[in-house]
């Protein structure tokens, strides 16, 4: 059985990744991006690789390591990129 206080803050700090997440992409997109599913393409909403590279920095500190520019263009999208971040926090 979960534990129902951890459950919630688990989705809080999901639901926070994703605000950053859309937040930096909206800066680097000139864009406004809340209409982008969390399992679109970023490539079909005119992400293209120099602007993955000027992500690539906060995109780390978000994460808290180095994330790697290949992870990042392989599963571009925003459910795959919080994903992730998050095992980045935790560790792994």
């Amino acid at each position: 059985m979960s534990n129902p206080a951890i459950t919630t803050a688990a989705m809080r700090d999901a639901e926070a990744t994703m605000t950053q997440l859309r937040a930096l992409l909206a800066r680097v997109l000139e864009d406004e991006v809340r209409d982008i599913e969390t399992g679109d393409n970023l490539f079909g909403y005119g992400l293209h690789s120099l602007a993955l590279m000027r992500l690539m920095q906060p995109l780390s500190q978000l994460a808290g390591a180095r994330l790697a520019y290949d992870d990042l263009a392989r599963r571009p999208t925003l459910a795959a990129w919080q994903a992730l971040i998050e095992r980045s926090r935790a560790g792994h």
